[in-house]
């Protein structure tokens, strides 16, 4: 729909207002035309708290369904996020086991081999959007997670720094698609208030596997110790022999509602009717780009604060994560110490995961999701500071530093998950997804630089900025926190201007989301923050 379309569909209804404010049959202007779009299915679900109700049977129908998609979906994103990272640390954990030293890397290599992944990551994020716009996502995120498989498994084959960089470079243009498809694929099965605990559950996957692979990791790579094959390579047959595993499973599981083989066509119908009070448009596959929806997502105030974010998190979560194990190396750890040692951070990041969780789905109508963004990342400033500042006498103040910088990644993931229910628009969804995961990338690109080799194996410098990225995205988030409310307030001014009641803007939103427009055409659209 283009922008005139957009305001054509407003003048339409606000013509139509004062007949539909005095009509005893007070929304049949509006029914009408939901109709000509819609389903009697969706016509019902769009009046739903409004001037209908769900009966205890059809709730109890809802609940139901929702734990059916719950059992059908969640494992696979669960388990494919997982393997995920615990692939990307697969660099960090052969650090631990002479990886620098077999493969001949010095001065700045290891640096490169993380910013080669992120540069493909985000050379391949728009690429993968249009992709995914055009292509079952679904089908695509399975091949991806088989391939990259693969590539960990060759990973077992490299000698030197340029093998490596192949293989690692390979292995980002793998990833890209996996967290924008994952939170899209989130949108087309659950609606609004449903969305975030489960982007959360699978964002804390990172963390949740990362305990247990990191351990798993030290005991092959022990056991590998005095055999023919190097510990770093066992550790990659392992971890890419599970990941092949994974991703047949994956290709042949994982769906969207419109092609799910485990859903009859009236539950298809079911299942695209209950979002229609997203207000977002369907999330799927195989449509035309909306070219108009990609120049707004260019222009729009929020994805500006959202990758200013993203970016600046990532460029110092990039640094001190990709070189955690040198850090700790240098603290006088041993092999087993190294690794062990990493555990309270992923505790850290896996219980702030959970709470965050716990927080939005507890309360699911409050505007408190930046607040606590800013509030959760207030420890990570102190972590930096302590692991920064403290002289390596005080081994222990910089240990307890290094665990709680762990807090930053859950409001981080809630941001994100965030964004999934603030932008409308098939293609406007998949363009701001594509780049709040290429500044993502490129944070990760740049941070890893900021450690360089003449500052080992402390990298002082590296923490200070780190510590200085943290401290500007929290004035970021502040000053989006008052952005959102003053557009909310804004356009609630609007609405109350032109007399239309909070019913008919319910009701005329939905219809403006099944016409597929954006956020920023629907005025009856309402930002979470």
């Amino acid at each position: 729909m283009s922008s005139t379309d957009g305001n054509h569909e407003l003048e339409k209804m606000g013509s139509a207002q004062e007949a539909v404010d005095h009509d005893p049959h007070k929304f049949d202007v509006i029914n009408e035309q939901i109709k000509e779009v819609a389903d009697e299915q969706t016509w019902h679900q769009a009046h739903i708290g409004v001037d209908e109700e769900l009966t205890p049977e059809e709730k109890e129908i809802e609940r139901k369904f929702v734990r059916r998609i719950d059992w059908h979906l969640m494992p696979l994103l669960l388990i494919t996020y997982g393997f995920q990272y615990a692939d990307k640390i697969s660099l960090s954990s052969g650090v631990a086991f002479d990886l620098r030293k077999d493969t001949h890397l010095v001065g700045n290599d290891f640096a490169w081999l993380s910013t080669g992944f992120y540069l493909a990551y985000l050379i391949f994020e728009l690429p993968f959007g249009y992709i995914m716009q055009k292509y079952p996502m679904d089908k695509v995120l399975g091949l991806t997670v088989l391939g990259w498989g693969v590539v960990v498994l060759c990973m077992a084959a490299c000698t030197n720094f340029t093998q490596l960089m192949a293989v690692r470079t390979l292995l980002g243009i793998l990833e890209a698609p996996v967290t924008p498809g994952f939170l899209i694929i989130i949108t087309a099965w659950y609606r609004r208030e449903e969305q975030m605990v489960r982007s959360m559950a699978f964002f804390a996957m990172n963390s949740f596997f990362s305990l247990f692979i990191l351990m798993a990791n030290y005991g092959i790579g022990s056991a590998a110790v005095g055999s023919k094959i190097a510990s770093w390579k066992a550790i990659n047959l392992f971890l890419g022999a599970l990941s092949f595993v994974w991703g047949c499973i994956l290709l042949l599981s994982l769906s969207t509602p419109k092609n799910s083989r485990w859903l009859t066509e009236e539950e298809k119908v079911y299942a695209h009717a209950r979002l229609v009070r997203n207000k977002t448009g369907e999330s799927t596959s195989g449509i035309a780009i909306n070219w108009v929806q990609v120049r707004e997502a260019f222009t729009d105030p929020q994805v500006y604060f959202l990758c200013f974010f993203t970016f600046l998190g990532m460029a110092a979560s990039g640094g001190f994560s990709t070189f955690s194990t040198i850090i700790l190396q240098s603290f006088g750890l041993d092999k087993e110490q190294t690794i062990s040692y990493q555990l309270p951070w992923y505790a850290f990041m896996f219980v702030g995961s959970v709470f965050v969780g716990w927080f939005v789905n507890t309360y699911p109508n409050k505007n408190w999701m930046l607040i606590l963004a800013v509030t959760m990342i207030i420890p990570s400033v102190v972590g930096i500071f302590l692991e920064g500042l403290l002289p390596n006498s005080k081994r222990w103040g910089r240990l307890v530093g290094f665990w709680i910088t762990g807090c930053f990644n859950p409001p981080c993931y809630m941001i994100w998950c965030m964004t999934s229910l603030n932008v409308a628009g098939r293609t406007k969804k998949s363009v701001v997804q594509a780049l709040n995961f290429l500044f993502w990338c490129l944070g990760f690109v740049i941070g890893p630089q900021t450690f360089q080799a003449s500052t080992a194996p402390q990298y002082r410098p590296g923490l200070y900025f780190c510590c200085a990225c943290f401290v500007v995205a929290e004035l970021d988030l502040v000053a989006w926190y008052i952005w959102v409310r003053w557009e909310n307030k804004r356009r609630d001014k609007r609405n109350e201007m032109m007399g239309i009641t909070p019913e008919q803007a319910m009701i005329e939103g939905c219809l403006y989301g099944l016409k597929d427009m954006t956020d920023r055409q629907n005025p009856h659209f309402r930002y979470h923050y």
